[in-house]
C-alpha cells in the first residue's frame, strides 16, 4: 500500500489522497464496485487470459487501460475488454477530447457525451414512411393459395438452392403472373 494522509489540515469532507492499494484479491469491494480515483488497486494474476476474464467480470464497464511494453498484446487484449473506453499505456485523456465518445457500457451507463455519438444522443430520430408507387402492394389482405404459391416460389427462386430453382419456377410460374396481373389491374383504378 501506498498513499498520503486521509485527513488534510484545513480540508473539509470526504478525501483520499491518491493511493495504490497492493493484497488485494477479486472479491473486494474495491474490485467490485466503481471507483473514481485517485485509487489504483493491484490485482497479480497469472495469465494474460485470467485478467481480461477477471476485469470483464464486472457489472460495471466505464472505462479500463492495458499497461504493456509489447504494441500488439495491448491491442489484442483491448480488444477484449467489456468496457465504453479502453486505452494503452494511458488512462483518460480522451474525456478531455470532444472528438472522442465518452460512456460505459453494462451498469456504467447507457448513451455517449462528446463526438457524434453524443450529438446523436441530444436528437430525436423518426423514420416516415410512405409508398409513392400507384401499384397496390400485394402483401396485404386478402390472402388467397395463390398468393401463398408465389411467395414461397418467389422465395425460393432469390434464397433456395440452385438445384430447386426450376422447380420453384415450374410451381410459381401462373401465380405469379397472376400476382402480376392483379397488381396491374389496381395500378389502373387507383388516382
Amino acid at each position: 500500500r501506498c498513499g498520503g494522509p486521509t485527513e488534510v489540515p484545513g480540508l473539509e469532507g470526504p478525501f483520499f489522497a491518491p493511493a495504490v492499494l497492493t493484497g488485494v484479491t477479486h472479491e473486494m469491494r474495491i474490485m467490485r464496485e466503481e471507483i473514481f480515483g485517485p485509487v489504483l488497486p493491484v490485482i497479480t494474476v497469472d495469465s494474460e487470459e485470467e485478467a481480461i476474464r477477471l476485469a470483464n467480470d464486472s457489472e460495471f464497464g466505464l472505462s479500463a487501460s492495458v499497461w504493456t511494453l509489447d504494441r500488439a498484446r495491448g491491442e489484442r487484449i483491448v480488444r477484449r475488454i467489456e468496457a465504453g473506453s479502453v486505452w494503452i499505456n494511458d488512462h483518460s485523456y480522451s474525456h478531455g477530447a470532444c472528438q472522442c465518445s465518452w460512456g460505459g457500457v453494462k451498469n456504467s451507463g447507457l448513451g455517449r457525451s462528446h463526438s457524434k455519438f453524443g450529438f446523436y444522443e441530444c436528437v430525436n430520430v423518426k423514420h416516415v414512411a410512405w409508398e409513392p408507387s400507384r401499384l397496390p402492394q400485394f402483401w396485404w389482405h386478402p390472402y388467397d393459395e395463390s398468393l401463398r404459391t408465389a411467395m414461397r416460389s418467389s422465395a425460393q427462386l432469390l434464397y433456395g438452392r440452385d438445384e430447386d430453382k426450376l422447380g420453384a419456377l415450374r410451381q410459381g410460374a401462373l401465380p405469379l403472373a397472376k400476382v402480376a396481373r392483379k397488381m396491374l389491374r389496381g395500378a389502373r383504378r387507383r388516382p
